[in-house]
C-alpha cells in the first residue's frame, strides 16, 4: 500500500505542471507473490480485505483481488510445486467516489464511499515456473465459480454413509465422513473428484493409480462441460545416459527411472522400458453402456489427443484438479472403467 501511494503522488507531482485533470492512467507497477501465499486460506482472503470491483481501493488485498477478478480460484490449497510465485501488474489510478460490492468466483468484494490516497486495476497476471518460463493467466469475470452443464444436477448432491463409518462416528462422537456422489454429464452417478480417489492406496504397487492404469482400468475425468480420458499407452524406450555426462531434466527423469522402478520399467542394457500414458478429450460425452459397447479405451475417431507418451511424473493431482504437462484442469467428477 504504501509504494502504491508513493507512486501515486510522484505521478501527481508530475502532472502538477500539466492544466487538467489527471488523466485515468496512471503508472505500473509490477508485483511478485509467492506461490504459498497464493491460497482461500491467506488471513486477507478470509478477512474479506478487498473493496470495489474492477477497481479496488489501495489497501485491498492483491491475492484477494486476483480471485476476485479469476485470475486464480479460491482454493484452500497451494498451487502445484512447479510454480514458483504469480506475477501481477497493476495500474495505479486516482481514487474513486465510490466502490461497489460484486460477488465473482465465490468471493464478495466489499463497498466503500469515496476513497482517499488512490485505486487500482490489475493489467495482467502471469504464472513463473520454478524451472523458468512463464504461463500467462486470464481474467475471468464471472458472477460464479463454475458453468453447470444442462443435464447435470449440479446444485443438488447425494451423500452415501457407510455403516462402518457411520458406527465408528458414533464411537468417537465425531463427524460422519461422506462419500458425494454426483451426475456426470450424461446424467449417470460419478463419484465427486477427490485427490484420495486417484491417490496410490498404500505402498503396495498393484493398487498404485499407474498400476491399476496399466492392467487395463482406465480413469475419466469431467470438468463441468468437457470429459476427459487418461489411460495406459504402452511402453517406449529411453536411452539411459550416464549421470557425468549430462544434468538435464531429461536425463535425470532416465535416471530416476532407472533407480525406482515403480511403474514397470525394464532394463535392456543401455536402454530403458518406461510406461507411457495418454492425455485426450472425448468429443461427446457418452453412456457408459454405450462406452463399453464401443471400446475402453475409446477408439480414435471419439476423442481427441491432447498429451501422449506422457510419462507418469508428468501427471501432478492437486486438491482441486490434475495438471498434464504443466496444464492445469479443474475437475468435478471422476470415474474408472474397465473393459470387463
Amino acid at each position: 500500500m504504501q509504494d502504491l501511494l508513493k507512486l501515486w503522488k510522484e505521478y501527481e507531482a508530475s502532472q502538477a505542471d500539466k492544466n487538467g485533470e489527471i488523466a485515468n492512467n496512471g503508472p505500473t507497477l509490477e508485483i511478485r507473490i509467492p506461490a504459498e501465499h497464493v491460497t482461500a486460506t491467506n488471513r486477507q482472503v478470509r478477512g474479506g480485505q478487498l473493496w470495489g470491483t474492477d477497481i479496488y481501493t489501495d489497501d485491498s488485498d492483491l491475492v484477494a483481488v486476483l480471485m476476485h477478478t479469476g485470475y486464480c480460484r479460491p482454493t484452500a490449497s497451494p498451487p502445484p510445486s512447479a510454480i514458483q510465485e504469480l506475477r501481477a501488474t497493476i495500474r495505479v489510478l486516482p481514487p474513486q467516489d465510490c466502490y461497489t460490492s460484486e460477488q465473482r468466483n465465490n468471493v464478495r468484494s466489499r463497498a466503500w464511499g469515496a476513497g482517499s490516497g488512490c485505486s487500482y486495476r490489475v493489467e495482467k497476471c502471469c504464472i513463473v515456473k520454478k524451472g523458468g518460463g512463464t504461463i500467462d493467466l486470464e481474467p475471468c469475470l464471472t458472477h460464479s465459480s463454475t458453468v453447470e452443464p444442462t443435464l447435470a444436477p449440479m446444485a443438488v448432491e447425494r451423500t452415501m454413509t457407510t455403516r462402518a463409518a457411520a458406527s465408528n462416528a458414533l464411537r468417537q462422537q465425531r463427524f460422519v465422513r461422506e462419500v458425494t456422489i454426483q451426475y456426470n454429464l450424461c446424467n449417470e452417478p460419478w463419484i465427486k473428484y477427490s485427490i484420495s480417489i486417484v491417490a496410490d492406496k498404500g505402498l503396495k504397487k498393484p493398487l498404485y493409480t499407474s498400476a491399476r492404469l496399466k492392467k487395463g482400468e482406465v480413469l475419466y475425468l469431467e470438468t463441468h462441460s468437457c470429459r476427459y480420458e487418461l489411460s495406459f499407452a504402452g511402453e517406449k524406450m529411453v536411452k539411459a545416459v550416464p549421470a557425468s555426462e549430462s544434468h538435464d531434466t531429461e536425463t535425470e527423469k532416465s535416471q530416476n527411472h532407472l533407480l525406482h522402478s515403480t511403474n514397470g520399467e525394464k532394463n535392456d542394457g543401455d536402454n530403458i522400458m518406461t510406461d507411457v500414458f495418454r492425455w485426450s478429450r472425448c468429443k461427446k460425452p457418452l453412456p457408459q453402456k454405450v462406452m463399453r459397447s464401443i471400446g475402453i479405451p475409446l477408439p480414435p475417431e471419439h476423442v481427441e489427443v491432447i498429451e501422449e507418451n506422457l510419462d507418469w511424473e508428468d501427471v501432478q493431482w492437486s486438491q482441486t484438479g490434475v495438471w498434464i504437462a504443466g496444464k492445469e484442469y479443474t475437475l468435478a467428477r471422476v470415474h474408472f472403467l474397465s473393459k470387463d
